[in-house]
């Protein structure tokens, strides 16, 4: 064209000549005659791409407009089968104005062929309240042949973004397998169809992970939520159109309709949308390759169970439709997704502001951070006027890699070039969190809710921020708004966590039970549950709800560790060490684990296994107060007291207002008989936590060691007031009355220490000496006998032969 340069010619016809493995009879022979014919040219585009940045610069080159890419993955084995599953199944559903989407096979009747896609790929118009426009649709099937669609058999349903339409063919071919099932947080499924990429739209098949629903819902950065009464789930909620799966796979226009797949191949959604933003610099006529908008976040899907539920209304039904979760995956299948995923190409060469965006974020969720964030450098270096979301893309990137206080840099400049961003704002509170910048968080998470006040999801991530700041008149007001916007289980399941802390234990328990009411599948509710009555010690429906958490998504480590925790308290160490195994082969760095699985091997007098486990806890995380605790009771055990001494001074460096360090070093002092130390320590405890039972008793242990009978008599009943069944305390009360010659009291406290504990040797001593004392000789000996017996069967041989003694002296 006159002005332009298009192609810069490099070969002519003369120029190619026969490589020594090519036979002049081959069936190439002909194809490279055709070929000396031509001329080749190399396009001005790939040159741009290509040259160095510096030299673009430098002769004032333009940046090369390419066409917008979905990388391709290599996929061999059983991906490679899957990819060819999907393709068997998968359409492509073309339009008379130039459009495309994809589309599923999912019933055969005789000749003709049902196909699910979604809505506004057959029913195209500017809004839904509109009527559908009059296009013509060919289907083109994966053996690249064209069926007309026949318009009376596209239907569409009101609300929801999912249509039916249907073609006639003699072919056979194959029908998707529909799975109805709620799928696992961190799950990897896969994406199918055909993009549509400048004039073409290949096929493509990408994988990545998808949220469980709830989760999903919550991280979306979406606002358009509604009520969804079509699916299976009458009170479930999700965003306009039915939109409730979201996942990192990589999706583009084009794939629109096509399924979301699990890792049989099963169709557990039909893609439909992706979170974007418009990206326009007219400067340099930069509008990105998607009419003025880039994809900066996740894709969105519509669930199989929604279009069971409106399947009937719809005038079809699937012809395959299972209910049964995928299996997990072993350990060969992850590692051959991940190896695709590196495999994927995503282009590095010289692009606009736009493409640069698209790539970094195709790369985020591809998990290969370090290039993600190089492609948002590039971005940010050529200043587009959509500057912000480069810094906002990056931000998302540096929060991935845990890099919190860089993420919190890189979103201040995104609200700089674009103070109503929502999105930054909110994010910026959920990084402020991360890093206990609670003021910081509440600031930014406000700013966001001023900016969009419709948005539940900004008034869920405040309930947090306010419920870490003890502030839970304010949280509930938040979570209350949320749940008046779009009443999800996950917000009453997060308004049962704030009473929970509260000890209100009737309206966290309504709440949790509502959640699970409107999502039997959600998880998290059943664990949250399962807190609740663990901390009430009701331990069979603790074990109950723990269980149910699991078997819905038995990668829940949390599950594994708290119903772990439950195990441990039952004394029930082998299948508490089971548990948290488990939890750590899911999570091989959550030191947490490690440190309450050290205090199960501890408790089995495992001493090296213990040890090596607080240890590791303590190499993953340096500052976990509670792991040098239990390593220094380790210690205590083995009475190594400067080793125990010097873990609970670590313990309490790290966390001052750590009660149970307090505690625990005050036993040490109180066994080294420093009594002003141990004081000291005890009445720190008690201060941190006025409540701790257990820091009473023992600080009236070391007043009554010390004579100061009042003190002593104080701090018991103070222990017995907060827990009336703390059979120690009664003991250590009935001693000092014993000591004040008070046996009436006396007796009465260790009488009530044998009710409370029947195996209580020491309060069977005790009292026996209170009815000596009196001159009841032969009461007194019964309850020595019993002592002793107690001590034997104990294991406490001395103490068995000093009551014996007594009792032989007494006899004479």
């Amino acid at each position: 064209m006159p002005g332009n340069l298009n192609i810069r010619r490099g070969w002519i016809s003369q120029a190619l000549i026969n490589c020594g493995t090519i036979q002049t009879k081959s069936r190439y022979a002909h194809e490279f005659q055709l070929k000396r014919k031509l001329s080749w040219g190399i396009p001005v585009t790939t040159l741009l791409e290509q040259v160095k940045p510096e030299i673009l610069t430098a002769y004032s080159l333009p940046l090369p407009k390419i066409s917008q890419q979905i990388p391709a993955l290599q996929l061999t084995g059983w991906l490679g089968e899957l990819e060819q599953k999907a393709k068997q199944i998968t359409v492509k559903i073309d339009s008379n104005n130039a459009g495309n989407g994809s589309g599923i096979i999912i019933a055969k009747q005789g000749d003709t062929y049902t196909v699910l896609t979604a809505a506004h790929v057959v029913c195209e118009r500017v809004d839904a309240t509109q009527i559908c426009g009059k296009n013509n649709y060919q289907i083109l099937t994966h053996d690249d042949k064209k069926y007309a669609v026949e318009p009376s058999s596209i239907k569409v349903e009101q609300g929801v973004d999912l249509a039916v339409v249907k073609f006639r063919s003699q072919e056979n071919y194959q029908v998707a397998t529909l799975a109805n099932y709620s799928p696992r947080n961190d799950e990897f499924i896969f994406t199918a169809g055909y993009p549509k990429l400048g004039d073409k739209s290949p096929w493509r098949f990408t994988t990545g992970k998808i949220f469980s629903q709830e989760q999903g819902l919550l991280t979306t950065k979406e606002s358009d939520f509604q009520s969804n009464i079509s699916g299976s789930l009458q009170s479930a909620r999700s965003l306009t159109g039915g939109y409730e799966l979201v996942y990192s796979s990589i999706t583009f226009g084009g794939m629109s309709g096509g399924p979301v797949l699990d890792s049989q191949g099963r169709v557990i959604g039909i893609h439909g949308r992706a979170e974007g933003e418009a990206a326009i610099d007219e400067k340099v006529g930069d509008a990105g390759n998607s009419g003025g908008k880039v994809q900066i976040g996740y894709s969105l899907g519509i669930p199989i169970s929604t279009f069971v539920g409106i399947a009937t209304r719809l005038g079809t039904q699937g012809q395959k439709i299972e209910n049964t979760p995928a299996p997990e995956l072993n350990k060969q299948n992850i590692e051959s997704i991940k190896k695709a995923i590196l495999s994927a190409d995503v282009s590095k060469g010289n692009a606009t502001a736009s493409q640069w965006l698209e790539r970094g974020n195709q790369l985020w969720r591809l998990n290969r951070y370090e290039e993600a964030v190089q492609a948002f450098d590039a971005a940010i270096k050529l200043k587009p006027s959509f500057i912000y979301l480069a810094y906002y893309g990056k931000g998302l990137v540096l929060n991935k890699q845990k890099k919190y206080q860089d993420s919190i840099a890189v979103f201040e400049q995104t609200v700089k070039y674009k103070p109503d961003f929502v999105a930054a704002w909110h994010e910026q509170s959920l990084v402020y969190r991360k890093l206990k910048q609670l003021a910081q968080a509440l600031v930014a998470i406000n700013q966001a809710i001023k900016l969009q006040p419709k948005n539940p999801n900004l008034y869920n991530t405040k309930l947090f921020v306010l419920d870490d700041l003890t502030k839970y008149a304010e949280g509930e007001t938040a979570i209350n708004e949320a749940i008046k916007l779009n009443p999800r289980a996950s917000y009453y399941s997060n308004r049962g966590s704030l009473y929970h802390d509260q000890k209100k234990w009737d309206l966290a328990l309504a709440d949790y039970t509502k959640a699970i009411a409107i999502n039997s599948e959600y998880a998290s509710a059943y664990y949250n549950r399962g807190n609740l009555y663990h901390d009430q010690k009701k331990w069979d429906l603790a074990l109950a709800d723990y269980t149910k958490a699991i078997a819905i998504n038995p990668e829940y480590a949390s599950a594994y560790y708290n119903r772990g925790n439950l195990y441990n308290d039952q004394k029930k160490w082998d299948l508490a060490l089971v548990d948290f195994t488990k939890a750590i082969a899911i999570n091989p760095e959550d030191a947490e684990v490690y440190s309450n699985r050290g205090i199960v091997y501890a408790d089995q007098k495992k001493w090296n296994l213990a040890l090596a486990d607080f240890t590791r806890a303590m190499e993953i995380n340096p500052q976990l107060a509670s792991a040098y605790r239990n390593r220094g009771n380790l210690y205590y055990d083995q009475k190594k007291w400067n080793l125990a001494l010097a873990d609970y001074t670590k313990a309490i460096a790290i966390n001052p207002e750590y009660g149970l360090a307090y505690y625990n070093r005050g036993i040490v002092f109180h066994d080294q008989k420093k009594w002003n130390l141990a004081l000291a320590d005890f009445t720190k405890a008690i201060e941190i936590n006025p409540e701790f039972a257990e820091a009473y008793n023992n600080r009236g242990i070391v007043y009554r060691n010390q004579k100061e009978w009042d003190l002593a008599l104080a701090d018991f009943t103070k222990a017995i007031a907060i827990n009336p069944e703390y059979a120690t305390a009664y003991n250590n009360r009935g001693i000092v009355y014993r000591n004040q010659k008070e046996w009436d009291l006396a007796l009465a406290d260790y009488t009530k220490a044998i009710a409370i504990n029947p195996e209580f040797a020491l309060a069977y001593l005790g009292r026996g000496l209170v009815y000596n004392i009196r001159g009841d000789k032969q009461i007194a000996i019964q309850n020595w006998q019993q002592a002793a017996q107690l001590y034997l069967a104990q294991g406490d041989n001395a103490m068995y032969e000093q009551i014996m003694n007594i009792l032989k002296n007494i006899s004479k």
